[in-house]
């Protein structure tokens, strides 16, 4: 009864570390192509409704294309490197969330490719909230953010466990995630983060991709990108961000952005405005 009972604090105590936010929700059209890899720190889930244009629409990621077929779930993990072609009438509805199983880390940050689920039933009761009455924001938002997360975490059995290893093997390197929240800039360096846990830079680098799967550089930039993101979405301008992130100048940000994101961060800004609210 005792081991049970163990068992039972440390399964709270793990849901408990995790954090839901709802990034982004709305029922649009515009254009978009962006012909280099790109990528963003959210789960995207990614409605087509009306595509007129047939096959002139898709998501790309490395495994080829995919046709955007309304009524078709579209699920592109954060980080994944991924090329969109969008016409202007193609009508469709966005979804970005966060999900981390801890502080800064992102359940499906490791997954390699995207998913295509035929047929969403949610989609009707999503579209509802789009369209909710603001007299019912408040109640609808806790429901709509609860069908997102729901959709989020159902989408676990559709990827090998192998894919989760990453991601929670960074649980031992929780005192280098929480100096990237703090601390992470422009600046930082592996060599700054590999004395944290007092290696080398090769001895670090070396036994950090081998545990994780990802490169300590590739860590830096993930919470590098999420801070842009966030500093952008909270009304900053460009200049400023590239100020508080240490950048050399705002050039230098804006070309770090689009190299990562494929995109100026004006145009972002334009498509990407937040919205937020959280399970915490």
């Amino acid at each position: 009864m005792e081991e049970l009972s163990v068992r039972r604090v440390d399964f709270i105590e793990a849901f408990n570390q995790s954090k839901f936010q709802l990034r982004y929700f709305s029922r649009t059209n515009f254009q978009v192509y962006t012909p280099d890899w790109n990528v963003m720190p959210v789960n995207r889930l990614f409605f087509p409704l009306i595509n007129p244009n047939g096959a002139e629409n898709y998501i790309e990621d490395q495994h080829g294309k995919n046709i955007l077929a309304p009524g078709n779930l579209y699920f592109v993990p954060p980080y994944l490197p991924t090329r969109w072609k969008l016409s202007g009438q193609l009508n469709f509805l966005s979804i970005h969330a966060n999900l981390e199983i801890f502080p800064g880390v992102e359940l499906f940050a490791n997954c390699s490719k995207m998913l295509v689920l035929p047929k969403q039933q949610e989609i009707e009761q999503l579209l509802e909230y789009v369209h909710s009455p603001s007299e019912n924001t408040l109640l609808d938002s806790q429901r709509a953010g609860a069908l997102v997360y729901t959709i989020l975490v159902s989408l676990i059995e559709h990827y090998p466990e192998t894919d989760f290893w990453g991601p929670l093997s960074l649980r031992r390197y929780s005192k280098i995630a929480e100096y990237l929240i703090h601390h992470g800039n422009a600046k930082t360096s592996v060599s700054e983060i590999a004395e944290l846990c007092s290696e080398t830079r090769e001895s670090f680098s070396r036994n950090f991709k081998s545990a994780t799967g990802i490169t300590p550089k590739q860590l830096i930039d993930r919470y590098l990108i999420r801070r842009c993101v966030d500093l952008l979405s909270s009304g900053n301008n460009i200049k400023e961000v590239a100020y508080q992130l240490k950048f050399s100048n705002e050039f230098a940000f804006s070309r770090y952005f689009k190299r990562l994101l494929g995109e100026s961060p004006g145009n972002w800004r334009k498509h990407h405005e937040i919205i937020s609210f959280a399970k915490k």
